[in-house]
């Protein structure tokens, strides 16, 4: 089974969190994206969000927040697993060409419309780690 690594920021504001919907996507999405050739996580990170909500990652604020797998939406062959940081960043989020909105996510909200690794897994562990209550 192909597994596709990507690396996602995690911003909670106001106890929600925020994702993204992407052209070409039916489930919202964080922030983020895969590394290209020679990237680390954390280049790929800033890059990412440089590109998908014109920021500037504020590295000194970043912190791990763990390893989430699971199955992609909508591929049963296809697993993502997602490197999740939390951490701030600097300018007004501007929307970058291939993202179309902003949703902000909150423990009582419909999580229908959410990728199956944040739904399943990143947003439990959320709320076990009291980052969301």
């Amino acid at each position: 089974m192909k597994t596709y690594n990507k690396y996602a920021l995690c911003i909670i504001r106001d106890n929600r969190l925020l994702v993204q919907e992407e052209i070409g996507e039916e489930h919202y999405l964080l922030p983020g994206g895969r590394a290209e050739d020679g990237e680390g996580a954390i280049q790929a990170l800033c890059r990412e969000l440089k590109e998908e909500l014109g920021v500037e990652l504020e590295l000194e604020s970043l912190c791990f927040v763990g390893e989430f797998e699971d199955v992609s939406a909508g591929r049963d062959d296809i697993r993502v697993h997602v490197d999740l940081y939390r951490g701030n960043y600097q300018g007004d989020i501007k929307l970058g060409s291939e993202v179309t909105g902003l949703v902000w996510i909150g423990k009582n909200d419909d999580w229908s419309k959410l990728a199956p690794v944040t739904r399943n897994k990143i947003l439990p562990a959320l709320l076990k780690k009291k980052l969301l209550t």
